[in-house]
C-alpha cells in the first residue's frame, strides 16, 4: 500500500512538477521542518500569491468568511494575523510536548506569534519569511519559529478586531460558525457535517 502511494506521489510529481520532498521523520518535533517546506513551496510555485494561509488538518475553515476577510485587506501592506500569543514564556518543566531546552532557545520569553492552527500573511511577506528561515536555526515549535522570523523582520502581528480564530473547539452553532474563520480541534467527520449544516441553513437569521 505504501509502495503504491509512493508511486502515485512520484507520478503526480512527474505530471505537474509541483511536489517537494525531504528526508525526515514525520513527527511533532519536526513540524517546523514541514512548515519551512510549505514556505519553500509557496516561494517556488506560488510566488505571486496575494495571501497565504497555513493551517492544520484538524481545523475547520469557513472559506467564505476567509475570502470576505481577505478582500478587506490590502495585500501590498505587511499583514500577519491569526490567534495571537503575546508574552508567552519558554517552558522548562517536565511536560515534554511544550518543553524547550536552553540550548534550543536561550531566552525566557517568545516573541509575539500566532498559533500554528491557522495564520494568514500576505504573499510578499511569505517570501521574506522563507528567506529569513534560511538563516535562522529551526526550533521544535513551528509557530514560535515563524514568530522569531517575523520579529527579526520587525513585523508586528495584527490582532483581529473581532474574535475569528478559535484555539479550542467550540460546539457547533450556525451563527457562531457563520461568523468565524477558523476553529481548532475538529474531526474530519465533524468538518463535513458542520459544512453541510452551514450550507443548508442559509435562511437562519443571526444577530
Amino acid at each position: 500500500m505504501l509502495h503504491s502511494a509512493a508511486l502515485s506521489v512520484e507520478d503526480e510529481s512527474i505530471l505537474y512538477g509541483d511536489i517537494i520532498s525531504q528526508d525526515f521523520m514525520d513527527t511533532y518535533d519536526n513540524l517546523t521542518l514541514k512548515t519551512i517546506m510549505a514556505f519553500r513551496w509557496v516561494t517556488e510555485f506560488c510566488p505571486n500569491a496575494r495571501f497565504v494561509m497555513k493551517t492544520d488538518s484538524d481545523v475547520f475553515i469557513n472559506t467564505g468568511n476567509l475570502v470576505k476577510f481577505l478582500l478587506k485587506l490590502n495585500s501590498s501592506e505587511t499583514i500577519f494575523t491569526g490567534y495571537p500569543f503575546i508574552g508567552s514564556f519558554a517552558y522548562r518543566g517536565f511536560y515534554k510536548k511544550t518543553y524547550i531546552s536552553y540550548d534550543e532557545y536561550p531566552f525566557s520569553f517568545y516573541p509575539p506569534y500566532c498559533s500554528g492552527m491557522g495564520y494568514i500573511l500576505n504573499g510578499n511577506l511569505a517570501l521574506r519569511v522563507y528567506e529569513m528561515m534560511n538563516h535562522i536555526r529551526p526550533i521544535k515549535f513551528e509557530d514560535v519559529y515563524v514568530g522569531i522570523c517575523l520579529n527579526i523582520l520587525k513585523v508586528n502581528i495584527i490582532i483581529p478586531e473581532e474574535e475569528r480564530f478559535f484555539l479550542y473547539k467550540i460546539n457547533f452553532d450556525v451563527c457562531k460558525y457563520r461568523h468565524l474563520i477558523a476553529v481548532h480541534g475538529i474531526k474530519p467527520s465533524e468538518m463535513i457535517q458542520f459544512w453541510q449544516d452551514l450550507s443548508s441553513n442559509t435562511s437562519v437569521t443571526c444577530l
